[in-house]
């Protein structure tokens, strides 16, 4: 499936993927947690940070598919992932008031790659065969989104500044 088919979709299927992504970051969110920094360890603080992007390609790619743009370009990439830092924003202050969890700035990292990562790959299934001469870029936004998610676990925690 490509960004183009997405477009074609009846009006109330994109809107419910748009609102999807958000009721299910909401809920997780909404989930309380027995918080540990990520630097605790273990597979699954990897794997929960790394849940944040995929999460966020759906919100950043339902709002792309609600607003309809067939020409993606590196405005829309920024849009997509700015809306999704939004959103994450959002979400971080809201699960610093949920039991047993915490906000953080690597979190919203993780929400903008995820958005940005979509919109990028969203552009290249509308442009042909381009996509095999991006290779190298897309093997780095992979490498980046493993990457990303280590950080934690050896960085120190950076809650967000207007929450302390």
């Amino acid at each position: 499936m490509n960004y183009a088919t997405l477009l074609n979709w009846p009006r109330g299927m994109r809107i419910g993927l748009w609102l999807g992504g958000l009721v299910l970051i909401f809920v997780l969110g909404s989930m309380p947690g027995h918080y540990r920094p990520a630097a605790a360890g273990g597979a699954w603080s990897y794997f929960s940070n790394y849940l944040h992007q995929p999460l966020y390609a759906i919100v950043g790619l339902g709002f792309l598919v609600v607003l309809r743009r067939p020409n993606l370009g590196w405005f829309d990439w920024l849009l997509a992932a700015a809306y999704a830092l939004g959103v994450g924003i959002l979400d971080e202050i809201h699960q610093a008031s949920v039991e047993g969890r915490s906000s953080s700035l690597w979190d919203l990292g993780s929400d903008a790659l995820g958005a940005f990562g979509i919109a990028y790959l969203a552009f290249l299934t509308t442009q042909g065969g381009r996509w095999r001469r991006e290779l190298p870029t897309l093997f780095f936004l992979l490498t980046l989104s493993l990457a990303w998610n280590c950080i934690p676990s050896f960085a120190p925690e950076l809650p967000l500044p207007f929450l302390r």
